[in-house]
């Protein structure tokens, strides 16, 4: 199940249930009665709510249990993360210029708000690794087939640890939330693109349609501590402050 679709099942009642409620006649009941049902109502939607937004907090897939693959994939995927899986990012990263950051075709570009995250565990025939999909929002498109309003599955190279603990070489990308804004630059999935370790495979299109090459280079972030980003790898961006200079910069170099 991709990062967004938990959202898309609340929607799955039919109003004319509701309809046909309305219309059955009930008999008349006592204003107690009345009154012991709706605040069991009551109490029902706060659960409930308070259900939704302890999963947020704790970036967890309401689902427990493994999760359902297609067959191009035989490594193991499972929900959560328990804080002492490996990140897969501990390996040197590749120097690109600015010039060839911005060269990849294949890439979405865009301004978006984090609107869930939910951490995985991927096992490789015993060596594990840690991800988290982000479903994010699309507020603004600079490049790729996306538009505003679209919200589309972003895998990201390590979990999102609740501690605000930074996995090595990640420490732009572990700062993101939830409700967090900021210009992403995930690299697009396609059939060709899979992880192979450990004689398993993870076909990256069964958990997201596009992701990040590492936790570092390929996303701006609105923070409450301001603009985070990793400042070495865009030279040409050195003085910016907000997401606007971001966006102006971005522009610029996509020309």
């Amino acid at each position: 199940m991709r990062g967004n679709e938990f959202l898309d099942k609340l929607e799955l009642v039919d109003p004319a249930y509701v309809k046909e409620a309305d219309n059955n006649p009930k008999p008349r009941k006592s204003a107690r009665l009345k009154w012991g049902a709706l605040a069991a109502c009551l109490c029902l939607v706060i659960g409930a709510a308070a259900l939704i937004a302890g999963f947020g907090e704790k970036h967890m897939d309401p689902q427990p249990g493994k999760i359902v693959l297609s067959d191009r994939t035989t490594a193991k995927v499972s929900y959560g993360y328990d804080g002492g899986t490996e990140s897969s990012v501990k390996r040197d990263l590749e120097y690109l210029t600015e010039e060839e950051i911005f060269g990849y075709e294949n890439m979405y570009v865009f301004r978006g708000r984090v609107r869930g995250l939910t951490n995985v565990t991927i096992d490789f025939n015993g060596e594990k690794e840690a991800r988290c999909i982000a479903a994010v929002e699309v507020e603004k498109v600079y490049q790729g087939g996306i538009a505003a309003g679209d919200q589309i599955s972003m895998l990201l190279p390590c979990a999102i640890d609740p501690e605000r603990i930074a996995v090595e070489d990640t420490e732009v990308i572990s700062r993101l939330e939830i409700g967090m804004e900021g210009i992403f630059m995930p690299l697009i999935y396609d059939e060709n693109s899979f992880i192979e370790m450990n004689g398993a495979v993870l076909q990256k299109q069964d958990l997201a349609d596009c992701g990040l090459g590492d936790g570092m280079r390929w996303a701006f972030l609105s923070t409450a501590q301001g603009l985070v980003f990793e400042r070495d790898a865009y030279p040409g961006a050195e003085n910016a402050a907000t997401l606007d200079d971001i966006e102006a910069y971005v522009t610029e170099m996509l020309k």
